[in-house]
């Protein structure tokens, strides 16, 4: 049985990966990027590296970038618009 590569994956709409992150290759690299078209992470020649592998850089790098709304102990880090005055 043939195992997907990422790309296939990809390809194939079965790579999950978190909200604005895409895959741009071509014959010689594999560029996990971010939605602001930044490089989160690049494979190697060949595109033999498993869906999972890519998955799983990509929801670390998501976690590791992201930036967490503002907490505040008065909304439970709910951020909600309140009136001045």
């Amino acid at each position: 049985m043939h195992k997907l590569t990422a790309v296939e994956a990809h390809l194939a709409g079965k790579l999950i990966l978190p909200p604005g992150y895409g895959l741009v290759f071509d014959a010689d690299a594999l560029l996990l990027c971010r939605a602001d078209n930044s490089v989160a992470a690049a494979f190697g020649v060949g595109h033999v590296v498993a869906p999972a592998e890519v998955a799983r850089t990509a929801e670390e790098d998501h976690r590791l970038t992201r930036t967490p709304a503002p907490f505040s102990p008065r909304n439970n880090g709910h951020l909600r618009h309140q009136p001045i005055g």
